[in-house]
Parts: structure tokens; sequence; C-alpha cells
């Protein structure tokens, strides 16, 4: 079969959380003999066609087209069509990950062709989140441009053969966007990690020596984007009262964005700077070692969490994971200790949280008993099985 993913990204370009799923994917149907292609958004600096490890990458460019103007969103399936015409005229099926170019596969291949939709996070929502924190400007238009991309995004789950989402949480939010109908349509196939590539090291010390960090003191270990949402700030307003307290740990803080200018001024204004490291990107090969290496993972999420893939990776090595109550994430800390979910996602919440793990109220779990339990219900190679065979069509 002839098989296009459209993503928001490729994961060469731009790592991130969807776009790795879709890398997965991709190499698992290329696995099974089919001829696969993923179409993204990209600079137009970047080559409209390469091919890396059997897997034919599309990328297509906008130009300059301001998020205010309306625009923009038919730029996005202009030039997606335009280099599916140059390049991939004929498919059996395609698997959309992302709701503007997916919708303009849909419209350029028609309705007989295989089609499959994956809910990363409803486009409004994510939206509304991005635009509530950006220019007035953009706020005053907001209202326009998320009843655009509300039915757009009506329309593919409207057109696709399949629809999924990644949690029980998603499927509710679709249900009260789109109506009880839409939901009843999506199925849940969970997001996956592959527990042979975290696993839980025997010498955790030499580990963090390797990475340059401190042996003397527990190490809290973040991975996130730094936008707003992630709730880093609430991290660092926490960290702030718990040194006042008189408690020892050094935060470290993995990821790149927006954000990180304010973050850093933010530690410096609150005498942080000496008890919190900011990594930026993480390295694909120092992140199993990161996760391995840390005395707890922490995840402070405010808002629209439809997953949490980082969540499994850190599980998956033998890592307790503390977190708020925010979206999907309960969904999976409370399969293994609930004790590990803050009340809520305020600062004193989370301070609270941390100050039990730090005084050692919470409950401990072996790391071998942490990386058994996602390997039964994540890993990768037995729910990655299932997606395929969905999407491709294989499975009534």
């Amino acid at each position: 079969m002839k098989i296009l993913l459209v993503s928001v990204g490729h994961y060469h370009d731009e790592p991130g959380g969807a776009q790795k799923i879709v890398l997965d994917e991709a190499v698992a149907l290329r696995r099974r003999g089919n001829e696969v292609w993923v179409l993204a958004h990209g600079d137009s600096l970047q080559p409209e066609y390469e091919q890396k490890d059997e897997i034919n990458i599309l990328r297509y460019s906008t130009g300059r087209v301001a998020h205010l103007n309306p625009a923009r969103w038919f730029a996005h399936q202009k030039a997606a069509t335009a280099v599916l015409a140059r390049n991939l005229t004929k498919v059996d099926a395609i698997h959309g990950h992302i709701q503007l170019a997916y919708y303009a596969a849909t419209q350029y291949y028609g309705d007989a062709v295989h089609s499959s939709f994956t809910v990363h996070s409803p486009a409004k929502l994510e939206m509304a989140i991005a635009w509530s924190n950006s220019s007035i400007l953009r706020r005053l238009a907001a209202p326009v441009g998320l009843q655009m991309i509300n039915h757009i995004e009506k329309e593919c789950l409207r057109r696709s053969h399949v629809v999924t989402a990644l949690s029980q949480y998603t499927i509710d939010c679709i249900g009260r966007i789109h109506g009880r109908e839409y939901a009843d349509k999506v199925r849940l196939i969970p997001g996956w990690v592959d527990t042979s590539r975290f696993v839980p090291v025997e010498d955790r010390e030499h580990i963090k020596v390797i990475l340059g960090w401190p042996t003397d003191l527990p190490i809290l270990f973040t991975l996130r984007r730094l936008v707003p949402r992630m709730g880093l700030d609430r991290l660092l307003d926490a960290c702030h009262r718990l040194l006042q307290e008189g408690h020892k740990f050094h935060l470290i803080i993995g990821g790149n964005g927006p954000l990180r200018g304010r973050l850093e001024e933010h530690t410096k204004t609150h005498g942080l700077s000496n008890a919190v490291t900011f990594m930026g990107r993480v390295a694909d090969r120092e992140l199993p070692l990161a996760y391995a290496a840390c005395d707890t993972f922490v995840l402070p999420t405010t808002e629209l969490e439809c997953f949490g893939l980082i969540a499994l990776e850190a599980l998956s090595s033998g890592r307790s994971v503390l977190a708020t109550p925010v979206g999907a994430i309960p969904e999976i800390i409370r399969k293994i200790d609930s004790s590990w979910l803050a009340r809520s996602a305020e600062t004193e919440d989370i301070a609270e949280l941390l100050r039990q793990y730090l005084t050692g109220m919470l409950p401990a779990h072996t790391p071998s008993q942490l990386h058994e339990d996602i390997y039964r219900d994540y890993d990768s190679e037995r729910v990655l099985d299932k997606f395929v065979d969905l999407i491709s069509g294989n499975l009534a």
C-alpha cells in the first residue's frame, strides 16, 4: 500500500511528542512493506522532497502569512495540495495528525481513499490557549479564527473512516465541542513508549556524573516546551518556597521555547540560580539517561495535557512522576499511584507534593516494577501494531 501520513512537523526538523508518534508509525508501516510518505509544514529553505531511512518526506511552505489573516488557513491547504500534486498524485490511504493539511489531502484524493485521523489535541482548545497568551489584536481576532479551525476539525472527523485519540480525556473534549455522535466515532488507542530504550539503570550516580548533574542532592527533572501552559513558572515558585523552608534539591529543566528568557530571569530574581539548571534541548542519545538518572520526574502542566508521552518515558525508566491532575495525566498516573498527583495545578499544591516527596512521605515503587507496569500497558510493539492495523484499514 502507498500510505500518506500528515504531520504537524517532521521529527528530524522539529522534535516533539506528536512528531515522534508519526515517525514511529511511519517506521512500523515501512517494516510491513508499505510505501510511506509523510507530509508536514516546513521551512522554504528545506528541500520539498527527500528520503530518510526509506521514508519519503514532503514539506510544504506557506510563506509569511500573519496569524490574524484568515488567508493563513487557506495558504496551508493551497500549499499542501500543490506539493501533493507535484509529488504524490495517488495513494491508498491517508492518516492525518494535523487538521489543515489533512483536510487538504482528503479534498485532493477524494472519498474513495481510506482516510483516518488522530486527534492529538482539540484544535479549538489548543488555539484558544495559544491566542490567550498573544497580543491584543490576536485575542480580538480569536473568536473568528477559533470558529474557522473548529469547523475544519469537524470536517476532518466527518470525512474520516477511522478516528482515534490518545486518551479518554481527548474523546470527552471532542464530545463537548463537536457533539456526542463525533465522540462515539473515536477509538481510544493510547500513546506508546519504546520500553527497550527507556530502562532503569543500576549506577544512577555514574550517569549523573556523565550528564554533569549534582550527585549530592535529589534531582528533580522536567522536560517541557517552554510555553505558558506547561506550568514551569508555578514549578519555580514552588521550588522557591521549598528552598526557603530549607529543603535541599536541584531542579533540571529540559527543553526550549519562547518563555526561556523569562523563566531564566525568574530564577535569578527569586534566588534560584544555584538550584535550577536549564538544559535546553535534550539530545536523543541523552534523553534515556536523563530520565534514568533523575530522582523523580515532575510534570507541572496547568492546561490541556491530552496524553503525556514524557510520563511514560520517565516511568519506563523506573522513575516516579509527580504531576498535576490536568487533562489526561491522571489516566496514566492513577494506574501507578494516585498519591503522585497534586491536589491541583496551583503553586501551593505543587509545592506540597514536592514537599511530601522530599521528606519521604510518598510511596516508593521499585524501578523494575514501574518499568513492568509501563511495558504491560504501553509498550510500543504492542500498541503500535494495533494502531497501524486500525489506520491502514486492516482492522474491522
